[in-house]
């Protein structure tokens, strides 16, 4: 039985009832109902599965803020810096997948235009932030005016957290995209 297989049975106290009453009792069966013991339980609490954590350690992760300038031309590179922040107690691993976008009013949704998407390349730990600086070319055909620059974290639901309702930018950063600069006719 590998480490990760290995349990405290006396926590299991209406498992080991059930065990010696059985006469198979050194069967799988019984292992692999040991198996599904949890600590401090009164008996099985369903198929161990490895790739879940621990019980109380998951991450709760939330849009941290968003810095950006107050006004950008269209056809300029918009940098940005993306806070992420992890409230929760486990560990956010690595592929977890951020969306940014240009929204008309204060709510971030998928409705609104995205102007960039990126995976998280470093794990975030429990009680930890960390930014990601953004460089992202605008469309020219970016409607011009006024707009809120948001995020939305783990779109594709890639971590287990205690709270999926909070991956959303709450106060998003204002921006006022203007008009491309024309060059002047014969200047190259």
């Amino acid at each position: 039985m590998n480490s990760a297989m290995r349990f405290d049975t006396r926590s299991c106290s209406s498992t080991r009832r059930f065990l010696a009453r059985c006469s198979w009792r050194r069967s799988l069966v019984p292992v692999i109902l040991l198996g599904s013991c949890v600590a401090g339980s009164d008996g099985p609490q369903g198929p161990l599965r490895p790739a879940d954590p621990e019980p109380g350690l998951r991450a709760d992760l939330f849009a941290g803020p968003i810095e950006v300038p107050d006004h950008i031309r269209v056809d300029s590179i918009l940098e940005m810096t993306i806070g992420v922040q992890n409230g929760g107690t486990g560990v956010a691993e690595t592929g977890w997948v951020v969306r940014v976008f240009l929204s008309v009013d204060r709510v971030i949704d998928s409705a609104d235009i995205q102007i960039d998407q990126f995976a998280a390349s470093r794990p975030l730990l429990a009680g930890t932030g960390d930014q990601y600086l953004r460089h992202k070319k605008l469309r020219g055909s970016t409607p011009l005016g006024s707009y809120y620059v948001g995020s939305i974290l783990d779109v594709t639901g890639a971590v287990t957290e205690t709270s999926e309702t909070n991956n959303t930018l709450r106060s998003p950063a204002q921006i006022i995209l203007t008009p491309k600069v024309s060059t002047p006719p014969g200047i190259d």
